[in-house]
């Protein structure tokens, strides 16, 4: 494969998303040349002027630097691609600028199905255009935008792995942003030995002694690695079919999972083999009370779901496709 130079815009911040970084990451060791474009970058004169003390449209001042900026970087680097995950800084000026001067320009939005709307407004403007959940394609491409595909979400096995010392501190640990419809679950399953970490949960009408605070980082790994059962909760409200990012960080970390099903599982994991599922309240209770006394199926399950992990959804296989989708690489891989 001919090395490429890629540029990719994607936040730099911690606290920020890191598809982009593990994306660049995974492209780098694919032999490829990766540079970084930070679109929350601000001018030196927004920086030192604390926000109550703006005058105008700071904002609108803003958005134009940065516009300006990424121009001149691709005009300095030359890459082949430009890849943008998730931002909504360019206008569409600045992406025809791109393209017309021969780079490949590609969007990857990763918060669909719940912010679809945000998404659609940008998709026209790329050449390329990517989702996290396979159920938006076709409404992309219900309003034109036949250039769109499904590239699911990952996780880093540098950051997720697993811990061969730790031993469980709970029986069942949910980590996740407080909604009022996780609420509603884990608010049935208080009987049981719950620890619960994310933000939101201290202002929740959940027993304040089974939340644990947020969990970020490395602290996320020891939380799955510290679980006897991994439980996930989807946010989507039975919208999209896409698997959020529990569904590649617990087996990333060699730990056991129970999720909630949602349609993308059947074509990347086998159930009962690489994770379990449920799909109500009580057989999600009759889950817990199986494998809560099945300790050597959950192992089995935890190592067997990080072995397929490593093979089929590591962000090196997700740079793959995505170069493949573009014309860029191979065949694009088919289902495990």
């Amino acid at each position: 494969m001919t090395a490429l130079r890629i540029l990719i815009a994607t936040p730099l911040r911690t606290g920020r998303t890191k598809n982009g970084r593990n994306l660049g990451t995974a492209l780098t060791r694919l032999g490829h040349e990766v540079f970084y474009f930070d679109y929350d970058d601000q001018p030196w004169s927004l920086r030192l002027t604390p926000r109550a003390l703006r005058f105008g449209d700071w904002r609108g001042r803003q958005r134009a630097w940065v516009n300006a900026r990424v121009l001149a970087e691709v005009a300095r680097l030359r890459p082949t691609l430009f890849l943008c995950v998730k931002g909504l800084q360019f206008t569409p000026e600045t992406l025809q600028g791109i393209a017309a001067g021969g780079t490949i320009t590609a969007g990857y939005w990763i918060d669909d199905p719940l912010q679809h709307e945000r998404s659609v407004a940008l998709a026209s403007h790329y050449q390329h255009y990517f989702t996290n959940d396979e159920a938006s394609v076709p409404k992309y491409r219900a309003l034109g935008f036949g250039h769109v595909h499904h590239l699911p979400s990952s996780a880093d096995p540098e950051m997720f792995f697993p811990l061969p010392q730790a031993r469980p501190v709970a029986d069942v640990i949910f980590v996740g942003t407080r909604t009022d419809y996780r609420e509603s679950i884990l608010a049935q399953l208080t009987d049981l030995d719950l620890r619960v970490y994310g933000p939101g949960w201290k202002r929740s009408t959940l027993p304040q002694h089974l939340s644990f605070g947020p969990a970020f980082g490395a602290k996320t790994n020891w939380v799955y690695n510290h679980a006897r059962v991994n439980l996930n909760i989807h946010g989507w409200f039975g919208q999209g079919s896409a698997m959020n990012l529990r569904c590649f960080e617990v087996p990333a970390a060699g730990a056991f999972l129970l999720t909630d099903w949602v349609a993308e599982i059947d074509t990347a994991y086998r159930e009962g083999e690489h994770l379990a599922c449920y799909r109500s309240v009580d057989e999600l209770r009759d889950k817990l009370r199986f494998y809560l006394a099945q300790p050597e199926a959950r192992a089995r399950i935890a190592a067997a779901g990080r072995e397929h992990f490593l093979a089929h959804h590591s962000y090196e296989a997700r740079a793959r496709e995505l170069l493949a989708r573009i014309g860029l690489g191979g065949q694009p891989p088919s289902a495990p």
